[in-house]
């Protein structure tokens, strides 16, 4: 039997006359129409998927309820306001749902206040409504701190993992262990790998691998996802670009990993705050400048480095976000209390949320994209 290949606008045209939602969940079955949605030309005539910020606000003095009205979405252009960030999906538990993570659609959140304890963690899916309990792990000791990283990453596996860096400190010093939540059986490993270096903030999950900054040092750790067979994790150092976030007069946690088309990268303030330069990793350890983006013409001015009562400098901006499949990078102006919008493509900044000041200090927010396909630990 012969095979009818159609050209690639033809397929195009098609697929841009399908439902938001049907087109999302095609693209997680044909790499082929994915490659589409992140094609510089045929991403235009393509609907695009509803994104937003997810962000919570701590105010004092009022009880949130326990379906977690405390979680909010500030929506991006092409917001879908049927998305249920309430949560209202999940049944009513004692405590407060408190949002902890987001990765490609899928939330995870606690349902109890202390830090030690995930025996009520769950991950969920507000698009699609379902939601599945974390299984019980087994409490630290009481001086331990436990971090929680979900990883989802669709066009990799249907499966999830929730990464547990459980930390003590010993005699000045901290070691970390590392656990690992397989969503496919819902099961806990062992631990599967031990370090002293703290690994802590901001992550990214593409590929089949997690990446964590380093606290100190300017260096991001890379995780390769286990089976459940694994009795190590692999793992490997990067050398970030530019210059280290703390110096004996500088301090800033600015920089943000991102992807483009599955290839890392990364965005950072130059010294003086005037400029975001935004890096490819191209091979091992080496990286290359893509965008650089002028903050002087998305502020007005030149002074966005100052000294805070702690003696050290700051950026008078943090950089909460970055999408590169949208062209855009979410900006914290913490001077002028409001989110910022930059397109990389044009520069031109476009404030899209008032904060209030009060608030400001506590406030988290997330990239949210809604992922309509099934996660099978979620739909049983």
């Amino acid at each position: 039997m012969s095979t009818c290949v159609l050209p690639d606008e033809l397929v195009v045209d098609i697929l841009s006359r399908l439902p938001l939602k049907s087109l999302c969940r095609i693209k997680c079955v044909c790499k082929s129409w994915l490659a589409f949605s992140s094609h510089p030309y045929y991403r235009q005539k393509l609907p695009r998927t509803p994104a937003g910020l997810l962000y919570r606000k701590f105010e004092r003095g009022r009880v949130t309820s326990p379906l977690g009205s405390a979680i909010h979405l500030t929506r991006l252009p092409s917001g879908d306001k049927k998305i249920d960030t309430t949560l209202s999906f999940v049944p009513c538990y004692k405590y407060p749902i408190q949002l902890r993570g987001c990765c490609n659609g899928l939330l995870l959140c606690y349902l109890k206040i202390r830090s030690e304890e995930i025996s009520n963690a769950i991950v969920c899916n507000p698009a699609t409504q379902e939601w599945m309990a974390l299984p019980d792990t087994e409490h630290g000791p009481a001086r331990s701190n436990n971090a929680f990283e979900l990883c989802f990453d669709p066009l990799w596996s249907e499966h999830f993992y929730v990464f547990k860096f459980q930390s003590i400190e010993v005699m000045s010093c901290i070691n970390t262990e590392v656990k690992v939540c397989f969503s496919k059986d819902s099961t806990w490993s062992s631990c599967l790998w031990k370090t002293r270096d703290p690994f802590e903030g901001y992550s990214l999950f593409v590929n089949g691998v997690l990446y964590l900054k380093h606290f100190i040092l300017n260096k991001i750790l890379a995780l390769d996802a286990p089976d459940t067979c694994t009795q190590g994790l692999n793992h490997r150092l990067i050398q970030l670009p530019g210059y280290p976030d703390r110096t004996d007069i500088f301090c800033g946690y600015n920089g943000r990993l991102s992807h483009s088309s599955g290839v890392l990268c990364y965005a950072k303030q130059e010294l003086d705050g005037c400029a975001i330069q935004i890096w490819s990793l191209e091979g091992p350890d080496r990286w290359v400048v893509k965008h650089r983006l002028s903050m002087v013409d998305v502020f007005g001015r030149d002074m966005l480095l100052r000294t805070h009562s702690d003696g050290y400098w700051h950026f008078d901006y943090d950089i909460r976000t970055v999408n590169l499949e949208r062209e855009l990078v979410i900006l914290d102006d913490e001077i002028a209390d409001k989110i910022i919008s930059v397109s990389i493509s044009t520069g031109k900044g476009s404030q899209f949320q008032k904060i209030p000041r009060r608030f400001t200090k506590l406030y988290h927010s997330l990239l949210y994209v809604p992922y309509y396909g099934k996660v099978p630990a979620l739909a049983r």
